[in-house]
């Protein structure tokens, strides 16, 4: 993958949940608020689709080990009702 693609996981991952309460689903708006100037790198990364996942789940896991906290902890996601 491009650094210039992979570097804006990190941004993406910390928009998901503000775009989840937010009225307006436009990136642009969010790309304003999390990472000025790189609307058009955020737009390519989520539109175009062609990224491996690998960085997203490794970011996605990192966040969430800082929420969990504890090693013995289990984080399970139900992805029964997504897309």
């Amino acid at each position: 993958m491009r650094e210039a693609t992979t570097d804006v996981c990190p941004v993406y991952v910390s928009m998901i949940p503000v775009y989840r309460r937010s009225d307006r689903k436009s990136i642009e708006p969010m790309a304003e608020r999390f990472a000025p100037g790189q609307y058009d790198r955020l737009h390519h990364f989520i539109s175009d689709g062609l990224w491996d996942a690998a960085p997203l789940e490794t970011e996605l896991a990192r966040q969430a080990d800082r929420i969990v906290g504890a090693s013995s902890a289990f984080l399970v996601i139900d992805d029964t009702g997504l897309g």
